[in-house]
């Protein structure tokens, strides 16, 4: 497990307007929050990743293989009258059904949940950053707080270029397979070339979805280029220094405090 960890300077905000500085410890706990949900969630993708589908053995293979036979004669007889041969399909099927319904029942996971974990973790980072954005940009607008916290929002929008766009393209499947950018009336996307370690569409015409390679996370976006956010410690390195710059920017009083809990 990987945590990072956060020290903030002090326990309360050091400032003299209590209405404000309630209202500005509230979104910095936010901010805090969607840190550790994407610290969560990259231990979580982590760990999906190294599963790895068992490769049955030969005497795993021959019990199946026995189970399934033992299921089938079953059925052949709830057939009786039936020539094997004349209803092959429907035994074959009910077999499977059955088969699969008994090893579920013993605790085996189908291939398609383990598949699908790595996919639903990955969109928890991407959704916990895009939160951690949303919150940030709401306290750099907001009165009297220090000019220190525009500069680290677009130092992170710099940091997570495609941050945006990767998520409204992950919250907007049912536009882009159509071929359509975002928008109440959406227009025709124009692909982009696409060029990387895994892709090489220089010409582009290349539609990119729910991709993932191996740690990172993309798609094409509105606007028709191809993005990606990076599911990674590196990523959680820079959020936090994010964090940290900006929990340094305000005066705070009080001993500092070191999260997460034990």
């Amino acid at each position: 497990m990987i945590v990072f960890e956060i020290v903030t300077p002090g326990t309360w905000l050091d400032y003299e307007d209590r209405e404000w500085t309630w209202r500005i410890e509230g979104q910095l706990r936010f901010l805090e929050s969607q840190f550790f949900e994407a610290n969560a969630a990259l231990n979580l993708f982590i760990g999906a990743q190294s599963i790895g589908r068992s490769v049955a053995d030969r005497e795993n293979w021959e019990r199946d293989l026995q189970r399934r036979s033992e299921i089938r004669h079953a059925v052949e007889k709830m057939h009786a009258g039936i020539q094997p041969w004349d209803n092959f399909d429907e035994i074959h099927f009910e077999t499977e059904v059955r088969f699969k319904r008994e090893r579920w029942a013993t605790g085996v996971v189908p291939c398609e949940f383990e598949h699908n974990l790595s996919f639903i973790y990955t969109r928890a980072f991407l959704y916990a950053l895009d939160a951690f954005d949303k919150f940030f940009g709401v306290l750099a607008k907001e009165e009297k707080v220090p000019a220190d916290v525009a500069t680290h929002h677009a130092k992170f929008a710099d940091a997570f270029p495609h941050l945006r766009g990767v998520r409204n393209t992950a919250q907007h499947l049912e536009d882009r397979p159509r071929g359509l950018g975002a928008g109440r009336k959406p227009q025709p996307l124009e692909l982009k070339p696409v060029e990387n370690e895994f892709i090489n569409a220089p010409n582009g015409g290349v539609l990119i979805l729910n991709g993932l390679m191996c740690s990172k996370y993309g798609s094409t976006m509105s606007d028709g280029h191809y993005g990606e956010i990076d599911v990674s410690p590196e990523s959680m390195l820079r959020l936090r220094e994010t964090l940290e710059a900006v929990l340094s920017s305000f005066r705070w009083h009080g001993p500092r405090r070191h999260a997460p809990s034990a």
